[in-house]
Parts: structure tokens; C-alpha cells; sequence
């Protein structure tokens, strides 16, 4: 199948496009600054993915490759806004949606997964959160032939992203002492089952509708797309050798200090 993939040099996209295209898929990947930065030797499957470097409001530059496409997946969010560039929450998380979903019915696409969020993030203003809503809401009301699959995910952790890698950790062994981040239907998500959930919810005609946390995770475990031995785990290395960082520094601020 052909999938095209907004966002698709992101850190939720370009899992997306790598799983895709190592099931065989053929995948078109866009973003503003096009093909990502990744070594072919190291990651073979950049190669086989026709990139594009396009703004998805620039339906020119990106529209033609909805020609033959079986589903568009929307991987594009910001978490900090910048207006004065019009990079609000509303326009990058919502209307960027909905502006693509109604190329993809202009075009005959008959599926389009949206990486959405449960919960908003924490310390992130609730627009962003208001703005995942918002297309949520407008694009199966203006669009309801289109196969529309949100997928509501939380927090998700993967390779490049120790942050979120660590908290997640955190998390685990908060189990059961914090609120929604840790339960069961809120808990945070590796991003190669993420990705997976969106490739199969792309090319699976009988999925529609939002899927949940644990929706999410089951599909992707169940997909047959990822190696289960490959996914993620969250760990704390990161914020240990942060810690030993600024032990070591600390230590050779008394050295020069005496």
C-alpha cells in the first residue's frame, strides 16, 4: 500500500515510516526540513522513502503524492508556540489536520490516522490539548466518508528522546502513587508500538474510530510490524549520568576553587 506521512522526520513519523517501509509499504515522508538527518549505513530504510521537504499548509509541494495513496497518517505538533512566525498550537496541531484531511478527500484517500494526545502534557498551556480536540471534532463532521482513526497516546519514549525515556522510567516506578500518567490507560507508550498501531490502523480498511492508550499498545504489540525484542524500554541512565555529571563538575569546581 502507499501511505504518506506528514511529519514523517519526526520522532513518532520517522518510526512510521521506517516500519512501514520495511513491511513492504510504499511511503511518501514530508516536513518542513525534509529527509532527516540519519546515515543510510546505519539506517537503511531513509533510502527507501520518498522525502519531500514542504510546509503542509504548501498543498502544492506535497499534494501530488496523495495520487495512488491508500492513507495519509498526520504526525505534525508543536509544544511551545512561537506567534510572531504563526506557529500556534491551534494552526500546527488542528488546522493542519483538517486542512490535510480535506486534501486527502480531494483526492480519494479513504483513511487518515491522527497522532493525537490523551492527556495534555505536563507544564504544555491546555491549547494544546484544545487544538488535538478541535480535529478531532471538525474533521469527521466536515469529512464523515473519510476513515478517520485518532490515535490518543500519551507520553511516548524511544531512541533520540531521553527525556521522555526517563520520565517514563520515573513513571514505572511511580506505578500506582501518581495520577494519569502512570495508570494503565494513561501510562506512556514506546514509539515503535505507537508507530506500529498507526501503520496497521493506515492499511487495515476495518479500523476506525479513536483508539486508547491501551488500544494502541495492543495493536502495535499484535501488528506482527515490530520485533516485540526491539521496542523500548524506559530507563534511567540518562538522568544517573546527568547526576554523575554534575557530581563531576561539582568536584573539579573544589579542585580549582582550593
Amino acid at each position: 500500500m502507499k501511505l504518506v506521512v506528514a511529519g514523517g522526520n519526526g520522532f513518532i513519523g520517522s518510526q512510521i515510516c521506517r516500519i512501514a517501509v520495511e513491511n513492504g509499504h510504499d511511503v511518501v515522508g514530508f516536513g518542513r526540513s525534509g529527509r532527516p538527518n540519519r546515515t543510510p549505513v546505519k539506517h537503511p530504510w531513509v533510502g527507501r522513502v520518498d522525502w519531500r521537504r514542504a510546509d503542509i499548509f504548501d498543498a502544492d509541494a506535497w499534494t501530488d503524492a496523495l495520487d495512488g495513496a491508500d492513507a495519509f497518517i498526520h504526525s505534525v505538533a508543536v509544544i511551545t508556540q512561537d506567534p510572531e512566525r504563526d506557529v500556534t498550537f491551534d494552526r500546527i496541531n488542528g488546522e493542519s489536520a483538517i486542512f490535510a484531511a480535506e486534501q486527502c478527500v480531494e483526492a480519494g484517500v479513504d483513511g487518515f490516522v491522527f497522532l493525537s494526545v490523551r492527556d495534555k502534557p505536563p507544564f504544555v498551556s491546555g491549547r494544546f490539548l484544545a487544538a488535538k480536540r478541535r480535529a478531532e471534532r471538525e474533521i469527521p463532521a466536515q469529512f464523515p466518508h473519510l476513515r478517520f482513526v485518532p490515535l490518543r497516546a500519551n507520553l511516548v519514549y524511544g531512541p533520540g528522546r531521553p527525556g521522555s525515556s526517563t520520565l517514563s522510567a520515573l513513571l514505572r516506578q511511580l506505578e500506582g502513587r501518581v495520577g494519569s500518567y502512570s495508570d494503565r490507560d494513561g501510562r506512556p507508550l514506546p514509539v515503535e508500538l505507537v508507530a506500529a498501531a498507526a501503520v496497521h490502523a493506515a492499511t487495515t480498511p476495518t479500523v476506525r474510530g479513536t483508539l486508547s492508550v491501551n488500544q494502541i499498545a495492543d495493536l502495535g504489540r499484535t501488528s506482527g510490524l515490530v520485533d516485540l525484542d526491539d521496542v523500548s524500554d524506559p530507563s534511567l541512565l540518562p538522568l544517573l549520568l546527568a547526576a554523575a555529571g554534575l557530581g563531576l563538575g561539582g568536584w573539579a569546581l573544589r579542585r580549582l576553587w582550593r
